[in-house]
Formats: C-alpha cells, structure tokens, sequence
C-alpha cells in the first residue's frame, strides 16, 4: 500500500511540474502575474479538494492552527524565493537548493527527534547518492555567473522554505493526525489570502483583469491545480507510514527523474552524460531505499 501511494504521489507532482511548465509558457498576460495568479487559484482548488477528503468537517485545534499558519508562511516564502532567486540567477542552482532543502532539513529532524530505525548506513549512503544525482542532473545549468549576493540569501531561504514546509506536515501528525487535512486547509488558505493580498496591493484596480487567462493556459493551469489537490492529500496520507527522510528523498528524487524523461520526450532537450550519469544514479538510489 506505502509503495503504490509513493509511486501515486510522484507520477501526480511529475505530472503537476509538466502541466505548471506549460501553463507558465503558455500564459499570454504579463509574466510576473503568472505566479500570484496560480498561488491564489491553487489554494483554492486545494482547500475545496481537501475538504472533500475530509468529508466537508472541518474541526481545528490551537496546536493545528499554529502549524498551518507558521506552514503557510514557510510556503509563501517558498513561492517568493522561488520568484525572486529565479529572476536573478540560474534555475538548476536554485533548483538544487530547493530540492537539498526538501530532503536535508526533514532528515535532520527525523535523525534528531525521531531517531527512526529505518535510516541506517546504506540508507544514509543512498540519500547522499541522490544528492549527488541532483548537481549531476542540474549540471549543465549550475554555473550560476555573475550574480547579486541576493541570488544566494533567496536560495538559502528556497533551502529552509522547502525542508519546513515537508517537516512540518509530519510534525502535524504526530501533534494530531486527526486533524491533518485541517492543516493543509490552514496553510493554503493563509498562503492564498496572502497572495491575493500582494496582488491587490501591486495591481489595485486591475487586480480581476490579472485572472483573465487565455484558454491554452487555462487548461493546464485547471489540471495543474486539480492534481495539486490530490498529491497534497495523498501525501497527508503516506507520512504517517513511512520515515520523512526516506520518503522525501524517494519523492523528491523520482519527481525530477521523471521530470528529466519529460524534458528528453516533450521537449526535446539533448541530456548530457552527467545528467545520464545522474539519472543512473537516482534510480540506484531509489533502489536501495526502497529495499
């Protein structure tokens, strides 16, 4: 049951990263409103979807409230970082932070708090192999120039932002798994307001002409958010059964694996010999800690 659901919840992030991709590309409006324009409506989809899930209840807790917002503010810094550090620098270096972040700051904690019995060397060895993948798959990119220190404070942020964000979901369970799907309420509702906020603010008057969405873009941009919805709440499902640091690195892995085989296929893209090397060597990864 774990594997499948694993291998549910990384075939849906895969498939949101393609469908977000074309959205972004085929988005005919200022290209700056692309992002506040699907945080907003993503939150939405999100909160509707995980409501549905928990049968329209909704029953909240302090504890659940604090970690929705203090996890709403880890995922609007994760947005604003991605924005901001892409917009100064190379993707595959803010790509590689994100997704060290994503796995390093959850394994901390369950090596600190958790003292799991799952993680031994081979496992500590595997999830180091996937790392390394990361810079092999992201390699041709991650020269990232001359750039302002900025670059650097914002994927720094995009690194903690990514790991609290995983970490905290699983902190939520152990607080009070009832209430998990409260939680992810919490946070992307928080996290939409803010970004419709934001968006007023920057564009006042004109803040609904920034939702008119050509149709090319606005399908992608529904079945985007639509499988936003279901991963999120699958992954809900799965943390309460599998160590956060196997998994993390197994999702996080297997997304840009199949992310790599999507850009070879759909967009053509020539791969190199050290992103065949790193594709070689997170599927070793992933064996081995699925063992």
């Amino acid at each position: 049951m774990s594997s499948l659901l694993i291998l549910l919840i990384v075939i849906l992030y895969s498939l949101q990263t393609l469908f977000c991709k074309v959205y972004s590309d085929k988005f005919e409006g200022r290209k700056e409103l692309a992002t506040p324009v699907f945080c907003i409506l993503e939150s939405i989809a999100i909160v509707v979807i995980s409501l549905a899930f928990n049968g329209f209840k909704f029953n909240i807790s302090v504890p659940t409230l604090i970690i929705g917002t203090i996890n709403a503010a880890a995922l609007f810094g994760y947005n604003t970082s991605l924005i901001a550090a892409g917009s100064r620098g190379s993707y595959a270096f803010l790509n590689v932070a994100m997704l060290f972040g994503g796995i390093i700051v959850p394994m901390i904690y369950s090596t600190a708090f958790l003292h799991d019995k799952q993680l031994n060397a081979v496992k500590y060895i595997a999830i180091v192999a996937m790392l390394i993948s990361f810079v092999l798959i992201n390699f041709d990119g991650l020269k990232p120039g001359k750039v302002p220190a900025s670059f650097y404070i914002f994927c720094l942020l995009l690194f903690i932002c990514n790991g609290v964000y995983g970490t905290l979901i699983k902190i939520q369970e152990q607080v009070n798994p009832s209430q998990s799907k409260e939680m992810i309420i919490i946070t992307y509702a928080l996290m939409g307001a803010i970004a419709l906020i934001q968006l007023s603010v920057k564009e006042k008057r004109d803040t609904l002409k920034a939702f008119r969405i050509n149709k090319q873009a606005l399908v992608f941009l529904i079945l985007c958010i639509i499988i936003a919805g279901l991963a999120i709440n699958a992954l809900v499902m799965i943390i309460p059964l599998v160590n956060i640091a196997i998994f993390y690195t197994v999702e996080n892995g297997g997304v840009l694996l199949i992310a790599a085989i999507y850009s070879i296929i759909f967009f053509k893209e020539k791969p190199s010999a050290a992103k065949i090397v790193g594709i070689l060597l997170a599927i070793a990864s992933i064996t081995a800690l699925s063992m």
